[in-house]
């Protein structure tokens, strides 16, 4: 099943009139039924056929073959060498096209299939890591294949057909009937262990209004930037920030060193030898936070999307009803 679900979509090129034989599916099973009953009586039967059509068309099959498939042993009839090598041959392509048969019924019915995931950063919620990335014990034979990717290209992949569903912090106008609310996750401020404010537990915007933000352009830069213009907009002050072409882990070696203070992603928390140290930030609105959302395409032919989707809306519900309930 996995190599069926990982085989590329082009079809191969094959010329149908090359590998004509005249021989059909009917003529094999039919001689094994034979093979395995060694009569064409007792074949029949099993096949619920006459005896006579049973031993026409293995007749035909070996004049199709240019040779006996049988012989007569003992009052049965047994396999010559060649028919041997023969019907063992056709048992195993029988086999594998049942096999394919099933296969793709299944992948068309969206049971079977593979789903391309591009993410960025770090996948927090353990209950959304494990619908993402580990096996969907209801449907295991849907293979489910992250692809991280910085964030200002996840559309780009998912419109360009790469992906097939993106974990992303924003969502375009393109994509806003085509997207869904996952999970709420909290900013936390990162500060040099040794600067003033990092004896707070708590920390208001009003205690921040003469920082420099250092921001990663992988992480989600404009929502932080929007957040930072909005938040110091009532006090007529804007934010200095500071864009760096670096990963997150980076910056936090750089607030460790003095250059700044940074918002990052609860996801993003860590222990670290970077010097710097983590701290809830809170407004008039309560906690800050950001909407985590699933983008998909509506053009898209793989079913086996649609049973994610259904996974994930089912998980956003769960969420919502659980997040209602705390508060």
């Amino acid at each position: 099943m996995q190599e069926i679900v990982a085989s590329k979509p082009e079809v191969a090129s094959l010329d149908p009139l090359s590998v004509r034989t005249g021989i059909e599916r009917a003529h094999l099973e039919t001689a094994l039924a034979v093979h395995l009953h060694g009569s064409f009586g007792r074949a029949a039967l099993a096949l619920n056929m006459l005896p006579s059509t049973v031993n026409k068309r293995v007749r035909n099959l070996e004049f199709q073959l240019g040779c006996a498939l049988f012989e007569r042993q003992k009052r049965r009839l047994v396999a010559t060498h060649a028919g041997s090598v023969f019907l063992r041959h056709s048992a195993s392509l029988l086999r594998d096209f049942h096999a394919l048969v099933d296969a793709v019924r299944r992948i068309a019915d969206g049971k079977a299939g593979q789903v391309f995931i591009g993410y960025h950063g770090v996948l927090a919620h353990e209950k959304l890591r494990r619908l993402l990335l580990e096996a969907d014990p209801d449907f295991p034979e849907i293979v489910k294949l992250p692809v991280e990717l910085p964030h200002d290209r996840l559309f780009e992949a998912l419109a360009g057909g790469r992906i097939d569903l993106a974990i992303t912090h924003s969502v375009p106008s393109l994509f806003q009937e085509r997207s869904e609310p996952l999970w709420n996750e909290r900013f936390v401020l990162c500060l040099p262990e040794n600067h003033q404010l990092a004896g707070h537990t708590v920390l208001q915007w009003g205690d921040l209004l003469n920082e420099t933000f250092l921001i990663s352009a992988f992480d989600a830069s404009e929502a932080m930037r929007n957040l930072l213009t909005e938040r110091f907009a009532p006090f007529g002050v804007s934010p200095r920030v500071a864009v760096h072409e670096v990963g997150p882990a980076a910056i936090f070696h750089m607030v460790g060193v003095g250059k700044g203070i940074s918002l990052c992603l609860e996801s993003m928390l860590q222990k670290n030898d970077a010097g710097a140290v983590f701290r809830e930030l809170n407004s008039n609105a309560g906690t800050e936070g950001l909407t985590i959302n699933a983008c998909w395409r509506t053009d898209h032919a793989n079913p086996a999307l649609d049973i994610l989707l259904k996974r994930l809306f089912a998980f956003s519900r769960m969420t919502t009803c659980a997040s209602g309930h705390s508060a």
